[in-house]
Order: C-alpha cells, then sequence, then structure tokens
C-alpha cells in the first residue's frame, strides 16, 4: 500500500462498516498516520485491477508470549463487490501470508463473524482452521 491509496482504503473501509452495521468514523489522515507515520501500527496491502485498487487487507502484528511466538493478525480484507470471485481476496490472504513468513511469523490469524459462512467457507479453503474460544473478550474505551 502506497500514501496515495489511503483515501480510497478508507473508502472501502467505510463500506465494510456500514455492511457490518457500523457507522464508520474513520479518519483518513489518521489511518495515514497509523500506517505511514514514525511508528507505524499496522500495514496493508492493495490489490489492483484495471490500474484502480479494487481491494485491501490490513495486518496488525500478533504475539503469543506462552510460546514466544509472533504472528500476523488479518484485521480487514476487503474486495469491492464488481471484482468479488476473481481470486483478488485469495492472492491477498497470500501476499499477508508471505508477509508473515518473512517476519518470521508461526501462525497468522483471522476472525470472521459468527453469520458469515461465505468467509469462514473462504478462510477455510485457504487451510484456516477453526479455533476454540479460550474466553470471553473485554475491552475498555481510553479517553
Amino acid at each position: 500500500m502506497a500514501r496515495h491509496d489511503v483515501p480510497v482504503v478508507a473508502g472501502m473501509i467505510a463500506r465494510l462498516a456500514r455492511h457490518h452495521g457500523d457507522e464508520p468514523t474513520i479518519d483518513a489522515a489518521r489511518l495515514q498516520a497509523d500506517l505511514f507515520g514514525s511508528t507505524p501500527w499496522l500495514r496493508g496491502l492493495v490489490v489492483e485491477r484495471f490500474g484502480y485498487v479494487v481491494g485491501y487487507a490490513l495486518m496488525i502484528p500478533r504475539y503469543r508470549a506462552q510460546a514466544t511466538e509472533r504472528g500476523l493478525d488479518l484485521h480487514h480484507l476487503f474486495i469491492l463487490e464488481g471484482s468479488r470471485g476473481l481470486g483478488l481476496g485469495r492472492l491477498l490472504v497470500e501476499a499477508v501470508a508471505n508477509v508473515a513468513r518473512e517476519e518470521a511469523c508461526g501462525f497468522l490469524q483471522v476472525a470472521a463473524e459468527a453469520g458469515n459462512r461465505k468467509a469462514q467457507d473462504f478462510y477455510r479453503s485457504l487451510g484456516f482452521e477453526d479455533r476454540q474460544p479460550t474466553g470471553q473478550g473485554f475491552a475498555m474505551a481510553l479517553g
């Protein structure tokens, strides 16, 4: 992903949020800082078709301290509707897996909503295995 891709990706993030029933509050400038700032918080890849960005993947580092094992979380994967079914999502996941391997990661993880069978089947077709939840997740708003 390049800096000039950020506005397009921000628009896709907003579309994905709306699809999941969320109200997007994305800030493209903040996204750019989180991707390209002095302390990057996440990484991104894009896929193009006919010279236009039609999809993206966002990755966040993970760590399993009990095994001293690095990993990557495939936080977002999105392909525009008119470009789905062409293998572009598969290409993005393969590229993310390659990034993980290059960084000596031992695992790649992804989540899909409980009712999103299409996404679940897609990830399984790529070799992802179901994980048993180990507990309830919690969050705290800061500031």
